[in-house]
């Protein structure tokens, strides 16, 4: 897996952030477990990189704008939805706004992009590394922001 020592870092960045209040951590690494809810047919070209994130440092929510599951499950299970543009996705992480992420198996595992309110599908990331990495990233700047943002308003002690 590229970036394990940048990724561990905003892991334990945003874990040990003042009021963080998520579960993430709990390792899985039976990749048959992992995968128990994508098909068999689709299954060849798992990220291992995916797949050794799961292992090393685990899953669950590591804030209100990430959340990682302990494995893929067909979009159209989760969002009700007839195949068409949906078909060959599988998701494995979201906000808590309605985004999902999820992997595509009919490009190579692209990873993209889903909005339940707007019926497209967006490519954000050709491999799981830099996905998680940049996802990370991004929390840990939105923590930064919202500790700032609360210390400027919080009131003033007499």
């Amino acid at each position: 897996m590229e970036n394990t020592s940048e990724i561990r870092q905003l892991i334990s960045e945003i874990t040990s952030a003042v009021g963080y209040e998520g579960d993430f951590g709990d390792r899985i690494d039976n990749v048959d477990l992992i995968l128990s809810k994508v098909d068999a047919a689709s299954r060849n070209g798992v990220p291992a990189d995916y797949l050794e994130f799961l292992a090393t440092f685990g899953f669950g929510e590591l804030d209100c704008a990430l959340y990682v599951s302990d494995g893929p499950v067909r979009y159209t299970a989760l969002a009700d939805a007839d195949a068409g543009i949906y078909a060959g996705l599988y998701v494995f992480a979201g906000d808590s706004c309605e985004v999902s992420y999820a992997f595509d198996t009919r490009s190579n595992w692209a990873i993209v992009e889903l909005d339940a309110e707007i019926d497209e599908v967006e490519v954000v990331s050709e491999d799981f590394s830099s996905f998680i990495l940049n996802k990370l990233a991004y929390v840990k700047d939105l923590i930064e922001r919202r500790q700032a943002w609360s210390s400027t308003t919080s009131p003033k002690a007499n």
